[in-house]
């Protein structure tokens, strides 16, 4: 091998060791090529192959499409999933000793439309309807939280444990585009760990389907209503404490939805980043380890798609980039990924909604996920990211046996920017 690219293998080697040390990450275990793992999945769910390959952890399609909404890890590698219409939790633990999630079972049963997680100090926080249960290792069910506003709208979204050891929960609109009480409703709400000192951190959303904590602030989803969109586009919030972020009245950072002399939409709180109106973001989870490089402090979103559009805008997962002031750069598609051009899976965050044209004609052309809709996104401590998918299929993306010494051919680690051009080395980019 050449010095020069022996030495650029070398880093990249030094850049995962010294970043999973950093991160905290146990030491990855020993994986071997894509083609030689048993559950591999080919041909079918795209990602670039050169750095990622997509194994199956569960595939039940006999369940409910809905299954499963939500996913968490564990610290042991246990992985939870919600099925709301089934008003289970499962587990999906490894049994082999290879850190692989292998056999699911019941963890909870006879929950009401479980619809959110969060794990923390060995136990688990289930949200959902006017409840948020605690969970004990060993399974044991209590209800810390009973009156929850729900009821119509939306159901009760995810759930998050801030530093604070409090816990954060989204609360749904009642309606798909209605005036209605801001107070209780499209809201995020603060509490003890017990459900005590319930707190209104920020309102006006619609629909903040998730709930995450990236750089040590909280983030969430929301989407415009499709009857009624007026140009407006689906976002990624920070949420802002004691902000209000504009809906139902307003859209976006200053779209008119439903006019009112009392309301101005230039206070509301603006949105960090635009989708395309349709996307319908549903689930979002920081990825803090550097188990490949470039993909290290970004937040990975899963954009759900909406049905009843005929263009693909959603159905698909990205990454979003972040400058240093936690402003947005912009976004790598994950999945689906087809490599055309240096530019095929990148679009720059400019300002206007993320849509990604070439992914919504190739989806048309029949690869990718469509019609199936990512439904939720985890990650857990070694860096491996799970995606569930409607149809009762849970993946997981694991790193693939070596990397390519030659990061250039997949702007997954340079800044995402709108003066990025293929070819470009890092230093022409000016990181």
């Amino acid at each position: 091998m050449p010095v020069p690219a022996l030495l650029k293998r070398l880093a990249v080697l030094g850049i995962l060791l010294l970043g999973g040390f950093a991160a905290g990450q146990a030491q990855q275990p020993e994986l071997g090529k894509c083609s030689l793992r048993p559950r591999v999945i080919q041909g079918r769910l795209f990602v670039d192959n050169k750095r990622w390959c997509v194994e199956n952890v569960i595939d039940v399609p006999q369940i409910e499409p809905l299954a499963f909404t939500a996913l968490e890890t564990a610290p042991d590698g246990t992985l939870y999933a919600t099925r709301p219409l089934a008003g289970q939790v499962m587990a999906i633990r490894d049994i082999d000793g290879d850190d692989y999630p292998d056999a699911m079972e019941t963890f909870a049963d006879g929950l009401t439309l479980p619809n959110g997680l969060a794990y923390h100090q060995g136990e688990l926080y289930v949200a959902g309807s006017a409840n948020i249960y605690r969970i004990s290792e060993g399974g044991a069910v209590s209800k810390i939280v009973d009156d929850l506003p729900h009821g119509g709208g939306f159901w009760t979204g995810g759930l998050a444990v801030g530093s604070n050891n409090r816990l954060y929960a989204a609360i749904g609109a009642p309606c798909e585009n209605c005036e209605f009480d801001g107070s209780t409703r499209g809201v995020i709400l603060s509490m003890t760990l017990d459900g005590d000192d319930r707190q209104t951190v920020a309102s006006g959303f619609r629909r903040p389907a998730d709930v995450a904590f990236y750089r040590g602030q909280l983030w969430t989803l929301d989407s415009s209503p499709r009857a009624a969109q007026q140009g407006a586009l689906d976002e990624l919030n920070r949420v802002e404490p004691g902000g209000w972020h504009g809906f139902p009245y307003c859209l976006g950072e200053d779209t008119v939805n439903i006019p009112s002399n009392e309301v101005d939409c230039a206070q509301d709180v603006p949105p960090r980043l635009l989708f395309g109106a349709g996307a319908a973001p549903v689930s979002l989870a920081a990825y803090p380890y550097a188990t490949l490089p470039g993909a290290e402090d970004t937040l990975i979103v899963a954009l759900g798609g909406e049905p009843t559009q005929v263009n693909f805008v959603g159905y698909k997962v990205v990454m979003v980039s972040f400058d240093e002031n936690s402003q947005p750069l912009g976004v790598t598609l994950l999945l689906p990924y087809r490599y055309e051009s240096l530019k095929s899976a990148f679009e720059p965050y400019d300002g206007a909604g993320y849509f990604a044209p070439y992914t919504i004609s190739l989806s048309e052309q029949g690869w990718g996920i469509y019609p199936q809709q990512p439904l939720a996104v985890a990650v857990n401590a070694r860096g491996w990211i799970y995606i569930s998918l409607t149809g009762g299929q849970i993946i997981v993306l694991r790193p693939a046996h070596e990397l390519p010494a030659d990061n250039g051919r997949y702007p997954i680690w340079t800044p995402m920017n709108p003066n990025y051009e293929p070819g470009q080395t890092k230093e022409a980019q000016g990181d």
